[in-house]
Parts: C-alpha cells; sequence; structure tokens
C-alpha cells in the first residue's frame, strides 16, 4: 500500500511562491525532455526511453534546478505518457472505431502559464532540517 498526502496551498500563504517557482523548473524540465524525444520520434523514427533522457539532460539547467529525485521523477512521468501514446496508437491501429480520433504524441506545457506536477518522495525530503525546524524541506 502507498500512502500519497495532498496539499493545497493558497494564493495567500507564504510557500506559494517557492512551490510554484520549482512546479515552473518542474514544466522548463518536461518540456525540455519531450522536445529530445519528439525531435527523435518525428526526425529518426526511434523512441529515447528514460535513460537516454537522463544521460542527455543530467547536466542541463533545468535539471539541476530541482532536487535530483524530483527531476527524475519528472523524467519518469514524460517516459509514462509515452509509453501510454504507444499503447494507446496500437489500440488504434487494432480497433479504430473505439476512439474518438488518432492518438496525438505527448505535447509541451505552456511556455509561461504552464506548471508541472512535483513528486517528492520520502528520500527527496531533507530529514536533519525536519528534526532541527521540524518543517520539511525539500
Amino acid at each position: 500500500m502507498q500512502l500519497v498526502e495532498r496539499h493545497l496551498i493558497r494564493h495567500g500563504d507564504a510557500r506559494f511562491a517557492v512551490i510554484d517557482q520549482a512546479a515552473f523548473a518542474a514544466k522548463n524540465l518536461y518540456n525540455q525532455a519531450n522536445y529530445h524525444v519528439r525531435q527523435a520520434f518525428i526526425h529518426q523514427g526511434t523512441y529515447l526511453p528514460y535513460a537516454s533522457i537522463f544521460h542527455r539532460l543530467k547536466q542541463h539547467e533545468a535539471y539541476c534546478a530541482l532536487p535530483r529525485k524530483v527531476s527524475n521523477a519528472i523524467l519518469i512521468q514524460l517516459h509514462h505518457n509515452w509509453v501510454s501514446f504507444f499503447e494507446g496508437m496500437e489500440a488504434y491501429r487494432a480497433d479504430p472505431s473505439a476512439f474518438t480520433g488518432r492518438p496525438k504524441i505527448p505535447g509541451y506545457q505552456d511556455k509561461a502559464k504552464g506548471r508541472f506536477l512535483l513528486i517528492y518522495e520520502k528520500k527527496a525530503l531533507g530529514k536533519r532540517a525536519f528534526k532541527r525546524t521540524g518543517k520539511l524541506v525539500p
């Protein structure tokens, strides 16, 4: 069983700006990784899996803007999006009547307004800082 917590933080909260900035950085990483995968798929007809994208982007500023475990979770989510696209295409080829249209490749998040999901695992949170301050520190 996996336990998950969801926290809603309003615009007036002092923590909102920090989280919004991190979600914006997550969007930048997602779009950068998606660009590499889309270009390889469109021009070469190949799919770049998670490991290839990780090695291409591990020194990139968008990857380094977030904690490593959070950045990896974003790349894994992109991988799942592409796998879902390929599975959808297989199902579409088998029976197009089950769909309202042909599945589309994963798109980009909006450049200015876009934000992306932040996934903080237990290991991505600072335990020493939590013991000192009583607050979770990414």
